[in-house]
């Protein structure tokens, strides 16, 4: 199925409350295993409540407190079907810290703090099972076999903020970002083939984004394309830009656009029931979104 077009309510119930900067949802590929897609933290102060979303029931519950408050974390599901918190800001100072949800029990645990601080990363879980997390100038890899992180190249031109997605082929695709040096949003999109270690492996450049948009949200498709949904343009002005790339021939083209694309800093992935989840974020006059749009065929 190839999602056709974005909607809002009533087909998707609204959050219960306004996360502001939602963590990164968990990655695509995992999101069967859960039967639920959770945000977690978020907002201009910190605060640690999950929100569960049934798409089978339209409705949310609440789930246990994030123990570490964080704005600006990620997340990702492990094979297990656990999630994983990561990084983000506490305190307003980037922290390594990684705590672990697993939904059967409705309980958090530690988890192997980031081999750094990271205060805006990205994450995705790679077919290979392993969690690329990206900040700037360090990419950190999970291997959930031995509980331990590692550490990968960024890209050529390293980034904060892009859109990082696995592609079913096994690599990871960062698209658009904020030069960690300095400079305007870019178009550039690079993908990571893993090596044997996970950490070991290559970036490439690939097709630019049609529109540069930093603070974007990604997600990979029942379709096997990407998805890249609104984000921050070169003005800073909120954009309803939904870029989908095809990694079978390297072609980005336009998916539709609307109110309900019109976010930034939201959190987006991929339902068992096939359609691309995008919840909260903001709007352009930075007031938090408790809208969650559904893009379906």
């Amino acid at each position: 199925m190839i999602p056709g077009a974005l909607t809002t309510r009533p087909h998707v119930a609204q959050l219960p409350m306004a996360p502001g900067d939602p963590s990164a949802a968990p990655t695509p590929s995992a999101s069967p295993t859960l039967g639920a897609s959770p945000t977690a933290g978020g907002s201009a102060s910190p605060i640690g409540t999950v929100q569960v979303l049934d798409p089978t029931k339209d409705s949310w519950t609440e789930a246990a407190n994030l123990p570490t408050p964080r704005t600006d974390l990620a997340a990702a599901t492990g094979t297990d079907g656990r999630i994983y918190a990561i990084g983000g800001r506490a305190g307003g100072r980037a922290t390594d810290t990684v705590e672990v949800y697993t939904p059967s029990s409705d309980s958090w645990a530690s988890g192997t703090p980031l081999p750094a601080a990271m205060g805006e990363p990205r994450a995705a879980r790679g077919t290979d099972g392993r969690i690329y997390v990206l900040d700037g100038t360090m990419m950190a890899v999970y291997d959930p076999d031995a509980s331990s992180w590692s550490t990968a190249d960024a890209p050529p031109n390293p980034v904060v903020g892009p859109a990082l997605t696995a592609l079913p082929d096994g690599r990871i695709l960062a698209a658009g970002g904020i030069p960690a040096a300095g400079g305007t949003v870019s178009s550039a999109a690079y993908a990571y083939t893993p090596g044997s270690a996970g950490g070991s492996g290559s970036w490439t450049q690939v097709s630019d984004l049609p529109t540069e948009v930093t603070q974007a949200a990604g997600a990979a498709g029942p379709d096997g394309r990407v998805y890249v949904i609104g984000g921050r343009g070169t003005d800073g002005a909120v954009t309803d830009a939904v870029q989908v790339y095809s990694p079978d021939d390297d072609q980005w083209t336009a998916g539709p656009t609307g109110a309900a694309s019109t976010r930034a800093n939201a959190a987006a992935t991929t339902g068992g029931d096939g359609r691309v989840y995008v919840f909260g974020g903001t709007a352009g006059a930075g007031r938090p979104l408790d809208t969650v749009s559904a893009l379906h065929g």
